[in-house]
């Protein structure tokens, strides 16, 4: 519930670092910025470029001693805020409260520490893609085509539609 001026995506990293830390069997990595591009994650990449804190992937990966069967995947959105982008949300007071469009990722870091701390016998990987879809000079636009990381490509017609674009770049990542 922290203020848009102070949740950007790199305090909202350090936070799920900081939950995660000490948990055994539990490793975080990131792969943040134009290193987005470098995997493939084009659509996430495009959502937040124009932010003035990069976008990232933050992968969790909680893996037990004995764990068996298949790993459990959770992905979550972490729209650190959302303008709608050049698609603006100008009507009413449509962008109050987008600071909210973080929950999925916050409830997917949530579920993945109460999973880790309780030692389920399961290896877990949590994805919480991290963005503010933002507007300015380097903003993606309707009429874009984005390749994702699953190698298909969509043409943008909204850039409020954001959170499925990140959604589909951390989900073919996981997999």
């Amino acid at each position: 519930d922290m203020p848009p001026a102070e949740l950007n995506t790199a305090v909202f990293e350090s936070e799920a670092r900081e939950a995660a830390a000490g948990i055994a069997g539990v490793s975080v990595h990131s792969i943040v910025g134009d290193g987005l591009l470098e995997h493939g994650l084009r659509g996430l990449h495009a959502v937040g470029r124009t932010a003035m804190v990069a976008p990232r992937l933050v992968v969790l990966e909680y893996t037990p001693a004995g764990a068996a069967g298949a790993p459990i995947a959770l992905i979550g959105k972490g729209l650190v805020y959302d303008t709608g982008g050049l698609s603006l949300k100008i009507v009413g007071d449509r962008m109050l409260t987008m600071k909210c469009d973080m929950g999925g990722a916050a409830a997917v870091l949530g579920a993945f520490l109460a999973l880790a701390k309780t030692g389920v016998q399961r290896k877990i990987v949590a994805a919480l893609a991290m963005a503010e879809n933002a507007i300015g000079p380097d903003a993606y636009r309707p009429d874009d085509v984005i390749e994702l990381h699953s190698g298909k490509t969509m043409e943008v017609n909204n850039t409020d539609a954001e959170g499925r674009i990140c959604m589909a770049d951390a989900a073919s990542y996981v997999a």
